[in-house]
């Protein structure tokens, strides 16, 4: 316990001294996202109380069925997602963490290690429950009005609920690295945790949870869809513990919702145990493992395929020639980046599937959807260029001294960085568009006033990014994925937001001059129906090319360096 409390407040004396220390910069980036994560927060809360107040007025006492299997449903995905997380989490902090060399060196017990890295890595893989789960039960709580001994349990049942799958995912973990080599296994996770969190997202929105809304469906069928929502409540499972105290809890059941508060600390005492045996005997020979696996590979021949791409880029300078291979290659290499293009796939399909499913009654709604859906589809192409974009001078990482002391021409480097990117984001955004305008059946006019929307729109998010990641370079990271909260990255998407919303404020007037000529046999458009089009694409311009010239002035500054 001494060497943990020396770790321990090690870590909070870090943790201090970086918010002490911190510049302005860092410090507004901070408050922004403080005050987005409260304002989610607050949302959150909302909306799910909204759904649970909707499901208690439901007829033939439907709460009675659907409350205890929404708490299954919840507790559920929140425990899978916590165990993967751990793992994933559990092999960065405790086998490829810069600094864990130096303490598995030093006089400390390797026990200490573990502790302090076990709290260190459940904490971090929590803090999506802690911002999407609590606000969940906090509604539940206000739905029922159940007092304040509902919420001190909910505490004391979240506790174990963190605690056993942070044992679960270190106990898969430490056992895993005693066989094989740390940095092919957490690539090889995050893969799966992708794909399973890509599976996830659909399963959820296939199940169609509108088809019960409405006055219109019978009682039995709405019955009949709720009996077969039902998820198996396996008793030796820990989220069946914590649904089955929450629901004691709600209905103000306080001696139900201890026993099981119990038996969830009990579980939690015992794993904990179970992580300490099982450490201080295997950890020591899986980090020598971790060490083993990380020896020099040969040259490999050149595939075909970068050769088909040299010949492609053949007519660019040769040093933006190899940075743009040299990020191909990467992206390919790293299961981290083009991994998540399974949850980008997800998303795209369940995007499509929703605009299939809308209730397209008459004409003039799927026109409307239609225009409103250059604006949601401007949202994914910012939020896939926050993770890809906006990191594409960052990436360059501690090497990017090779590119400030070579020959190449930064103004060559991103100009090369946004054309590059610009084609799969615009084969995106157009496919998103033409798709979803196929299944809205909207007629020619729209289809092409929508193209040329998302066309300007995908063109000022690349060159926004682009410029931003430039102004705002993040070169020192754990993992590439951290550098989507970092104070440029909101400022992207605070920035991309309100371009998409002016881009389409400008589109309103010609989309209304159209709309009054065919449903109200009006003519209300005239000459400033061009001027507003070539005012979109001036602002499209000017987002573009106004951030890669300051990024580029950036750059070229000494103390752009780190």
């Amino acid at each position: 316990m001494r060497d943990f409390f020396i770790l321990t407040n090690l870590k909070r004396t870090s943790l201090r001294n970086t918010f002490r220390f911190a510049d302005r910069e860092a410090i507004r980036g901070w408050l922004l996202l403080s005050v987005m994560g409260i304002l989610f927060f607050i949302f959150d809360y909302w909306f799910f109380k909204r759904i649970i107040d909707y499901i208690v007025t439901l007829p033939l006492n439907l709460e009675d069925i659907m409350i205890p299997q929404f708490l299954m449903v919840i507790c559920l995905t929140f425990f899978s997602m916590l165990v993967f997380s751990n793992i994933i989490a559990s092999i960065s902090n405790f086998y490829l963490s810069s600094d864990i060399d130096l303490l598995i060196s030093s006089p400390i017990d390797i026990r200490g290690i573990y502790a302090s890295r076990f709290l260190q890595t459940s904490l971090n893989s929590s803090l999506i429950f802690f911002i999407f789960g609590i606000p969940i039960f906090l509604s539940l709580g206000g739905s029922y009005s159940s007092g304040w001994l509902y919420y001190i349990g909910m505490v004391f049942s979240f506790i174990p609920f963190i605690i056993i799958p942070a044992g679960i995912g270190v106990t898969f973990t430490v056992l895993l690295m005693r066989f094989f080599p740390a940095k092919k296994t957490h690539q090889f996770l995050t893969i799966i945790g992708l794909v399973f969190m890509g599976g996830l997202v659909m399963f959820f929105r296939f199940l169609q949870p509108e088809k019960f809304i409405g006055e219109e469906i019978p009682e039995h069928l709405i019955q009949q869809y709720v009996e077969n929502l039902k998820v198996p409540a396996y008793w030796f499972l820990p989220s069946t513990w914590t649904a089955r105290g929450i629901e004691a809890g709600i209905r103000m059941n306080f001696d139900d919702m201890a026993l099981w508060t119990v038996v969830s600390w009990l579980a939690a005492i015992a794993i904990t145990l179970f992580n300490i045996t099982i450490v201080s005997k295997t950890y020591y020979k899986g980090w020598a493992i971790s060490h083993a696996g990380r020896g020099t590979q040969t040259a490999k021949p050149k595939r075909e395929f970068y050769r088909v791409l040299e010949s492609f880029f053949k007519f660019l300078p040769s040093p933006l020639k190899a940075v743009l291979l040299k990020d191909l290659r990467v992206f390919f290499r790293d299961p981290a980046q083009w991994s998540q293009i399974f949850m980008l796939l997800a998303l795209v399909i369940v995007y499509i599937f929703n605009i299939r499913s809308l209730p397209m009654d008459t004409l003039f709604i799927k026109n409307f959807v239609s225009v409103m859906n250059i604006a949601l589809s401007g949202v994914v192409i910012a939020a896939v260029g926050v993770r890809f974009v906006f990191t594409t001078t960052s990436v360059e990482g501690a090497s990017f001294w090779l590119l400030k002391s070579g020959p190449i021409d930064f103004g060559q480097f991103l100009w090369g960085k946004f054309f590059f990117y610009l084609i799969p984001l615009l084969i995106l955004s157009e496919t998103l568009i033409v798709l979803s305008n196929l299944f809205l059946d909207v007629d020619s006019y729209l289809m092409m006033l929508s193209a040329g929307g998302i066309f300007l729109i995908t063109i000022g998010l690349t060159g926004l990014g682009v410029g931003l990641g430039a102004l705002y370079p993040v070169f020192r990271y754990e993992n590439i994925a951290e550098l989507a909260t970092s104070t440029g990255a909101i400022y992207y998407m605070l920035i991309s937001l309100c371009y998409i919303v002016a881009e389409v404020m400008l589109g309103a007037r010609p989309i209304w001059a159209y709309f009054s000529e065919k449903f109200l046999a009006k003519e209300v458009g005239g000459v400033e129906i061009y001027i507003f089009f070539a005012i979109a694409a001036l602002l499209t311009i000017a987002v573009t090319t106004i951030p890669i010239r300051m990024g580029i002035r950036s750059l070229n500054r000494d103390q752009a360096i780190f």
